[in-house]
């Protein structure tokens, strides 16, 4: 078994505005080992989003390569891409991006469904992390009824329901209050560890940074060791 689940090398994104062209990052390198937890911190603007982003294969690099669990993802094609995603990685953004339609019990089970699996079984599954969130009494609400603590408890069950290999989180408790931030920490962080899930995390937190195995900065489109 491979100990690296996600990797990038020489990774660059140059965006085109106008008759410009602006680089926000050049030359990455950059491995998350398998139940590995490492916080990316960094001023706002320096790309922390874009990385994430470009290591899930949400948006594609000007250069370089990502590997997520073996596999380069930014060879495939979008379809391709959304495969793998939906069976080795879990994403959680900082505005919870749940279907406000969809109760959150539906939200949770939607990737399953996705996959085709039963529409028992995925609901199963999605109580069960559910359950593990804390959410149990409130798997029948919508969004607009939950608080945005509950919503990021949800959107975190989403993500791990697939029973990703690593997750990948953008300012998870960037929107909520502390109280809420600390519960939101400590529910990835043990999550994770019990499910042995590797955990990128990019955060202008100082206190949920400093709670995983190290810590990278970006610089100047760079990463260096805080």
């Amino acid at each position: 078994m491979n100990d690296i689940v996600l990797e990038c090398r020489d990774l660059g994104k140059v965006y085109r505005q106008g008759d410009l062209d602006v680089s926000v990052m050049s030359g990455v390198d950059f491995q998350l080992a398998r139940g590995e937890q490492v916080a990316i911190v960094g001023e706002s603007g320096t790309g922390k989003s874009t990385l994430l982003h470009l290591l899930a294969g949400l948006d594609l690099p000007t250069a370089g390569t990502v590997t997520l669990d073996g596999i380069d993802i930014s060879s495939l094609n979008d379809t391709e891409r959304g495969r793998v995603r939906n069976t080795t990685l879990g994403f959680v953004y900082q505005f919870h991006h749940l279907l406000p339609e969809f109760t959150a019990l539906e939200n949770v089970a939607l990737p399953l469904l996705v996959r085709r699996i039963s529409s028992d079984e995925a609901k199963n599954q999605a109580m069960t992390i559910l359950d593990r969130v804390g959410l149990h009494a409130r798997v029948s609400h919508k969004p607009g009824e939950l608080s945005g603590g509950e919503r990021q408890r949800v959107a975190i069950a989403r993500a791990l329901v697939i029973k990703p290999v690593c997750l990948l989180a953008d300012e998870p408790t960037g929107n909520v209050d502390r109280r809420n931030a600390d519960t939101i920490q400590e529910l990835m962080v043990e999550l994770d560890r019990d499910l042995k899930v590797s955990l990128l995390v990019a955060t202008h937190d100082p206190h949920l940074a400093s709670s995983m195995d190290r810590i990278l900065r970006i610089e100047d489109g760079n990463l260096v060791r805080a």
